[in-house]
Formats: structure tokens, sequence, C-alpha cells
């Protein structure tokens, strides 16, 4: 990869995660097993994941001037990722609370905080894309922001990576910058239009929006679909969840790296269906 770089963009977060024998249910109270605080946020999540395999991450967020701020500056150092980027402003960090079962399964709620009001002062200094091969965006910050960052990053040819989650409406205008986007079954359904389970129709409506179009299926695998090419559905590997929180942003990270290292769309999701299937066994 030589001196390549990847430019994300997005949400940081401190996360509450709880390990619980079950999810409430509406108006339910549940006694959980332990909670314990995480670095999180869909952003600072794929900047790790893509700092472990070694490749040069700038990430840029926001922080608040809460007492949560120091445990995320803490933690992201801990992972190696520079600060140089992150901002602090007035306000209250990120938060999210994650709850996962004994089945490995999650539900969470977000509270974006400060993560709405990141700076877009940053994007126009040409250091920051210095060496950028990509930059990656996804879905808990505001869309502008998002649009600002494709734009300056397709004037100096950096390709831009979309994880369009959490399922939210899209300006359609994003995806003139997008060359990637990657989709869970909800999103990519939100997004076609379309609430069939015929992932493989979805995935070709996408490829029209967007070149490259990936969709997660959890268990079911990964479905990929280059534009004007047939849809490929690579199946899942059976494993022992122990839990799935996470699994999308670690999919992502690990599908990008070996594909800026091989351009080869296909084999790149093959190993990242692979790879997560072994993380949220272990």
């Amino acid at each position: 990869m030589g001196s390549s770089s990847i430019v994300v963009l997005g949400s940081l977060h401190y996360d509450i995660f709880i390990k619980s024998n079950a999810i409430p249910k509406i108006g339910e109270t549940v006694l959980a097993e332990k909670w314990f605080p995480k670095l999180g946020g869909k952003g600072a999540n794929q900047a790790v994941a893509l700092n472990k395999e070694s490749i040069k991450v700038k990430f840029l967020s926001t922080i608040g001037d809460d007492f949560f701020s120091e445990f995320l500056l803490k933690r992201l150092q801990e992972e190696n990722i520079s600060l140089e980027n992150i901002s602090k402003v007035k306000g209250n960090s990120g938060i999210s609370v994650a709850i996962s079962n004994e089945s490995g399964d999650y539900s969470a709620v977000v509270v974006s905080g400060v993560n709405l009001e990141i700076s877009d002062a940053l994007l126009y200094d040409n250091n920051l894309w210095k060496d950028a091969s990509f930059l990656m965006i996804q879905n808990e910050i505001k869309e502008e922001m998002n649009l600002a960052a494709a734009k300056e990053a397709k004037k100096r040819n950096i390709k831009v990576f979309f994880n369009a989650a959490p399922a939210k409406n899209i300006n359609i205008k994003l995806f003139e910058f997008v060359d990637i986007l990657l989709v869970n079954e909800i999103e990519a359904q939100q997004l076609s239009e379309d609430n069939s389970s015929n992932f493989v129709t979805i995935a070709t409506k996408l490829s029209n929006i967007v070149s490259k179009v990936i969709i997660t299926l959890g268990s079911d695998g990964v479905i990929l679909c280059e534009k004007d090419n047939t849809p490929i559905h690579i199946k899942g590997f059976p494993v022992n969840v122990k839990s799935a929180h996470g699994a999308g942003d670690y999919f992502a990270g690990k599908f990008l790296i070996d594909f800026i290292k091989n351009n080869d769309f296909e084999n790149s999701i093959r190993i990242a269906n692979k790879k997560t299937a072994e993380f949220i066994s272990t």
C-alpha cells in the first residue's frame, strides 16, 4: 500500500454496552448481567478496524466538553488513532446504549450529540487528503457534511466508500460521488424503495445508482453487484455468534483494506465475509 492513507469522517460515541439474557420489549424491565464502556460510533469503529491493518488513518470527528470526552480521547490514543482531526466543542459527546442477548443479537439507541456539529473547515485543507486513496463515510453525522467531504474527495480523484447506516432518507445527490455502497437488508430495502426480500433484484436496482454495491445479509452472507453485471450471492459461514455488535463496521474495514491492496471486488468481499464470521464468534 505504500504511503496510502484513508480519510474516515464519522461519528464518535461513548458506548454503554449491556450484556443481558434478553432484550426488553416495550414496557418490560430486564435484569442484565453486566455493562461496560466502549469506544463507539460507526466512524470510530471503522477507523479502528482500518488502523489495525497498519494503514494510515485520518479520522475526523468531534467530542463535547463533558466527562465522556476524556474517555474517548484516551481510547483513541490507545488504538493509535491520531487526535489531530478531533475537534472539541461545547455540548454533549455522542453516546449509544447497546443491549446484547445470549444469542449475540443486539439493539441500540444512539444520541448523536456534537457529532452533528463536526466542522467542515478541515475538509478544505490539502494536507488532509495527502496520499489518500479513499474517503469513508457513514450515516451518523449530518448529510451535508458527508456531501461536502465527498465533493472534496472527488476533486482530488479520491474514491468514496459509503456505508449508508443507519437507515435514513438520503439526498440522491450524494450518490453521484460514491464509488462503493455498503448496506444491510433494511438499508437496502429503504434505498431501493423495495420492501421485498429479493435482494438480488434490490442489488441490481442499487447498482444503477452506485456502480459497486454490497448488501450484508447477516447469517445468510453477502450479495454484491457491479453495474450491468449479474449479482453474486456469497453464503455466510455457520458460527456460534457471541456478539454481532460492531460486525458491520469490522466488515467494512476488512473489505476496504483488502480492496485497496488487491483491487478485486468479489474476492475482497469473500475475505471480509469470512473474517467477520470469525469476529462475531470470538
